[in-house]
């Protein structure tokens, strides 16, 4: 029964990407229908092992968290959306509890990394194919991106994308099934990259550079090895980007003034908006979910929505839950450190100008961050028991008996 769930689990991984592409009728999106039933086979596995994995110090403030979104109805300015909210991050703790029980290993959790790379191919074909077929996304601007997909949300999801592709390349096998991942990682980046261009998103121009850093940074890739991807990387980029359309650079050539003016696509407006709503309730915030409909818009800015809508003591237990998965990332004893350093950090700049605090990927990202630091740490564990009793056995081959 485990392993079926771990088989749904991380086949829920690769939906959830490209979720909103498809609507399975009355019941919302193929990942809500797919994490149903990823739900009942776990909740079927603990029965029968009647046992569940203690949770991490993470999960416990997520909880509180979310806790402080659902009494948040009391006082909310629109309980509708504020019911609607609880139902999303009900859902959502459940998934981190399910891939805290199932993702217990490494190789478990490179599968499902890998998992998130096929998803993600599969908004990359997607938007590839409306570019071909001249079918925009914003009409006015000549941008393009997956079906159903925002432009500036699908440029955040592939970009997360791009060192987990790295790391899964390096550490591939060399066998012949390992060589066709390695291709299929390294072909992700150029293609993600011209996906992400094709999207006009400005913030990607910031976002994408924690990836630079951790290519150049880390020690896990020689430096040969370095200039081999590096000259992969430019030879493939060179050869896509004559087929960029000319309105999408001519957008991404905005980014300066854009930061100038202090406009950023009409973003600092809402923001102060959202500011001015906070000022009125400091400490409760106007309800969780309520702040889109109170300033007529999402205010594009994770961070600004959470303060708004939770007020400080909300976005205190926000804060806390990313201290807790930034030290963990910094902290992981494998040599991984770097890759969820990078992942960590463009989620940071990308839901800048995203109202992301309620979508499933954040919280699944920053739960693979603690999955990680939390087998590691118990692998080391045993690790060093196992060496201790190894030294107290030979002290007693070696001790002299008595006597003698």
């Amino acid at each position: 029964m485990r392993k079926v769930t771990y088989l749904l689990a991380t086949i829920l991984i690769f939906i959830i990407p490209w979720e909103d592409s498809i609507s399975v009728s009355s019941m919302g999106s193929l990942a809500r229908v797919a994490g149903l039933v990823v739900a009942v086979f776990w909740l079927a596995t603990m029965l029968m092992e009647g046992r569940f994995r203690k949770p991490h110090l993470f999960h416990i403030i997520v909880l509180v968290f979310f806790l402080w979104n659902f009494v948040s109805i009391f006082w909310s300015t629109d309980a509708g959306s504020t019911i609607q909210r609880i139902k999303t991050y009900s859902q959502i703790f459940l998934l981190i509890l399910i891939f805290w029980e199932v993702f217990q290993s490494p190789k478990e959790l490179m599968a499902g990394l890998q998992a998130y790379i096929y998803g993600c191919y599969v908004l990359i074909t997607s938007t590839i194919y409306n570019y071909i077929t001249g079918n925009v996304a914003v009409v006015y601007e000549g941008r393009y991106s997956a079906t159903g997909v925002n432009a500036v949300e699908l440029a955040l999801i592939l970009m997360m994308g791009l060192p987990i592709a790295m790391q899964l390349f390096f550490a591939a096998v060399q066998n012949r099934q390992g060589l066709f991942m390695k291709f299929i990682n390294l072909a992700f980046i150029p293609l993600a990259i011209f996906s992400i261009v094709l999207t006009g998103s400005r913030t990607s121009l910031l976002a994408i550079i924690p990836f630079g850093i951790y290519i150049v940074v880390t020690k896990q890739i020689k430096f040969d090895r370095k200039l081999i991807v590096f000259g992969v990387l430019l030879i493939s980029l060179l050869a896509l980007f004559p087929f960029v359309p000319q309105s999408v650079i001519t957008r991404l050539g905005t980014l300066g003034t854009s930061i100038e003016e202090g406009d950023l696509g009409g973003r600092i407006n809402l923001w102060w908006h959202a500011i001015l709503v906070l000022s009125e309730h400091p400490f409760l915030g106007l309800g969780s979910g309520v702040l889109d409909s109170t300033i007529g818009s999402a205010a594009h800015n994770t961070f600004v929505s959470v303060v708004a809508e939770t007020g400080f003591i909300g976005f205190i237990l926000f804060f806390v839950i990313l201290s807790i998965v930034f030290f963990q990332a910094m902290n992981v004893p494998n040599g991984n450190s770097g890759l969820w350093v990078a992942i960590f950090l463009t989620w940071v700049i990308g839901v800048c100008s995203l109202s992301w605090e309620y979508r499933k990927l954040t919280w699944l990202l920053l739960n693979f961050v603690i999955i990680e630091g939390s087998f590691t740490f118990e692998q080391l564990h045993i690790g060093q028991a196992m060496m201790k009793t190894s030294r107290n056995i030979r002290r007693l081959i070696n001790k002299p008996e008595l006597g003698t």
